[in-house]
């Protein structure tokens, strides 16, 4: 039973006029409370909280009460301290012996987004206990309900029923703050049924709403019976005072109206603003009604809505489309979208799908939602052009995927800035030794690529004045240190927003090496013409001024002069002997070729060749290996070998060794002759078998050239590794 308490009648507890004329007595008006009172407070503004909270808590601190206060943010712990000291009350001290406490209203009542209402009860008890061990009368709570959820509303009423009951013999005072004007009328009869007394403002003033189904044993005892017989007006006699007191609901239904209007209001500017949204977009959006056929098992879709995208995109009208089942006005659609709608239907997960609906020559994205009970809403989208371009694009990558990865040429990707490898093909991973892991995320700097370090400054000062990059010579270095040139080409690509280069590196170190032997085969075979036109003229003569130096030298007038007619005919000889060789650069010479043996040629010199050595305090080691035999000249092997064993007999020091040795490589027979001299110059290096290009102080130049013939003749290769601590000649002859 509900009644209605007016300032000139209300019940112990609430003394007459909470209003702002009267705070003299302001704390007396909540000081008689008895214990086991579940009161409710329905505010509209943050003012209505601070006129009955304030002195609702200063009752209690004056009571010795433990006070526990869960605010929110309607009225937060930080403004209620201020009030509290505002208020005139020394707070600071009850504050500092903990004799109040603040805590969030939201957390109290909830964990992780979960109402725990036994945890909320049980904390309840223990404050209770621990504030009557510590010697205060009782616990008095102030809890603010703004944070509760439509969906939590049943539950949390059930929690305030049951409160009525669970503290009517606990020495607990409880008073909860509602927010008027978020509450409906039937959760408005809900906050009244479930406290037993709830305070309301109207008229400028508060009025009291008590509920005698809750009734307090302070209230029902000998002293108050007759305040029970005078003041309390139940709804039986509220006939005697009509006016009054439908002055209160009118209050509660002008509140509730007001928000039902708000609401019209803005559902009726929502459904504007969904109109015009859903008329606007450049997506197809259509909202359909699931229907169920009669097994039961297989749904339908019916049409409740198109925009004039959609209407579009199908070459349809709403008229034929709105009323209808999806499967008779679009079967073709309907076909591609059936698995997916019945998903959304049963799952009320959302799909998305990608069709290609034949008789439209279109490809659409479709996206399906579960909108409220037996309705889905389908979004699509024309992605015809967008596929397209996918395709080409994925094609056109496709393509220069394959020429990057297949082309003969190192190709690379690399940064701008940094030249930092983003990609490179696999000709760069054959030609520098290099792995696609090793140099991807590196730059050519961390893995030493260019042996001049400038030419990427260089390079990127051009590409960045806009200068095209074609062709330029490059020496790089392998992952050995092997030194090989390059030409180098390089265009700007982007690549995600950031500018990127493609570079073209041509591998051109064999061309050069063919260029430069030809350079000097060519040297060698007009010098061997040369020497073939003009030996027999130039030995004639020296013949004959030898024969005329032999007969002169015996006749008894010269006699005293016979050291110069041996220096002169020794001299002649020299020059004979330089004859002799200039004329085995000639390439017209025929071979002897027969079957035979490197080694058994080295064996038949090396009684010579180790006589020579040991004369001039050197040493010679012979490491001879099983080697086939083959078609040579022996004459001109003998005079190739003898040539690189003096050669190197006069690059080295006293006590030093010279390594003759043979042995078969890669289907070739390889003869090598090792010293442990100086090595030779780089700029000799590049020269050797030029002729007269020596070293030596009375070397002719020559030596080296007619090696460098022989072996020509022969079809054999000779090599030269050479540094400061000694040179290395390698002939490789073919099988």
């Amino acid at each position: 039973m509900l009644s209605l308490i007016y300032d000139d009648n209300q019940p112990p507890g609430l003394k007459p006029g909470i209003n702002h004329t009267s705070r003299e007595t302001i704390i007396d008006r909540f000081d008689g409370i008895p214990w086991g009172t579940h009161m409710c407070l329905l505010y509209k503004t943050k003012q209505d909280l601070l006129e009955v909270l304030i002195p609702f808590t200063q009752a209690g601190l004056s009571k010795n009460e433990y006070c526990l206060w869960l605010t929110s943010g309607v009225l937060s712990a930080h403004q209620a301290r201020i009030a509290l000291k505002k208020s005139g009350l020394d707070f600071d001290s009850y504050y500092n012996k903990g004799q109040i406490v603040f805590m969030d209203s939201k957390d109290w009542y909830q964990r992780q987004g979960k109402l725990r209402l036994d945890e909320a009860q049980s904390g309840l008890f223990t404050r209770l206990n621990k504030a009557v061990a510590k010697g205060y009368e009782g616990l008095r709570i102030i809890s603010s309900t703004i944070w509760l959820e439509p969906k939590h509303w049943k539950t949390f009423q059930d929690y305030e029923e049951e409160l009525n009951h669970i503290i009517q013999d606990q020495r607990i005072i409880a008073m909860c703050s509602y927010d008027l004007d978020s509450c409906d009328a039937a959760q408005m009869i809900d906050i009244v049924r479930n406290h037993q007394s709830t305070l309301i403002k109207c008229s400028r003033e508060f009025k009291l709403i008590e509920n005698f189904e809750y009734q307090n044993p302070v209230q029902n005892s000998a002293e108050n019976q007759l305040f029970l017989r005078k003041n309390i007006y139940t709804f039986e006699k509220l006939g005697q005072e009509r006016n009054k007191s439908l002055h209160i609901l009118n209050e509660m239904l002008k509140a509730e109206m007001r928000r039902h209007t708000r609401t019209e209001q803005a559902l009726h500017l929502s459904d504007r603003k969904y109109r015009s949204l859903f008329n606007s977009i450049d997506e197809g959006f259509s909202l359909y009604e699931i229907s169920y056929s009669n097994n039961k098992n297989q749904m339908d879709y019916q049409c409740l809505d198109v925009n004039p995208a959609f209407e579009t995109l199908t070459c349809t009208t709403g008229e034929e489309l709105i009323g209808r089942k999806l499967g008779e006005v679009l079967p073709d659609i309907y076909s591609k979208l059936m698995n997916p709608l019945n998903k959304v239907a049963s799952t009320k997960e959302p799909q998305y799908v990608e069709e290609y609906i034949e008789h439209l020559d279109k490809i659409i994205a479709v996206r399906i939602f579960y909108l409220a009970v037996g309705q889905i809403a389908v979004l699509t989208t024309d992605i015809t052009e967008r596929k397209r371009a996918e395709e080409s694009l994925r094609l056109s990558e496709e393509k220069f995927s394959k020429a990057f990865h297949s082309s003969p040429s190192m190709m690379t990707i690399t940064t701008l800035d940094g030249w930092e490898y983003i990609d490179v093909n696999e000709m760069f991973c054959r030609l520098t030794g290099y792995t696609r892991d090793e140099v991807i995320g590196s730059s050519t700097k961390d893995i030493g690529l260019w042996c001049r370090i400038e030419d990427t400054q260089y390079l990127t000062g051009r590409i960045l004045q806009g200068i095209p990059i074609q062709n330029f010579e490059v020496p790089f270095c392998t992952k050995g240190g092997v030194k090989r040139i390059g030409l180098m080409s390089s265009e700007i690509i982007n690549i995600d927003g950031h500018p990127c280069l493609l570079n073209s590196i041509t591998d051109i170190s064999q061309r050069i090496q063919i260029q430069e032997e030809m350079a000097r085969l060519d040297r060698l075979n007009l010098i061997g013409q040369m020497a073939a036109s003009i030996s027999h003229e130039t030995r004639n003569p020296m013949t004959t001024v030898r024969g005329f130096l032999q007969m002169l030298k015996d006749k008894p007038a010269y006699g005293e002069d016979g050291e110069y007619f041996d220096i002169m005919i020794e001299e002649l000889d020299r020059a004979d002997s330089i004859i002799t060789e200039f004329l085995s650069l000639a390439p017209n010479i025929k071979l002897q070729l027969e079957p035979g043996n490197i080694n058994r040629i080295i064996d038949n010199l090396s009684i010579l060749i180790q006589a020579d050595a040991l004369a001039h305090d050197k040493h010679i080691e012979f490491q001879l290996e099983e080697i086939p035999d083959q078609l040579l000249d022996p004459k001109e092997i003998r005079q190739l070998l003898l040539n690189l064993v003096r050669n190197a007999m006069e690059a080295v020091e006293p006590m030093q060794t010279i390594t003759i040795r043979t042995y078969t490589e890669d289907s070739s027979i390889v003869l090598e002759v090792k010293d442990e001299g100086c090595g030779i110059p780089a700029e000799i290096l590049n020269k050797l078998g030029t002729p007269f290009v020596t070293t030596k102080e009375h070397g002719t130049g020559l030596g080296l050239s007619v090696c460098y013939s022989i072996a020509e003749r022969h079809n054999a290769v000779i090599n030269v590794d050479s540094s400061p601590s000694g040179t290395t000649f390698y002939v490789r002859f073919k099988q």
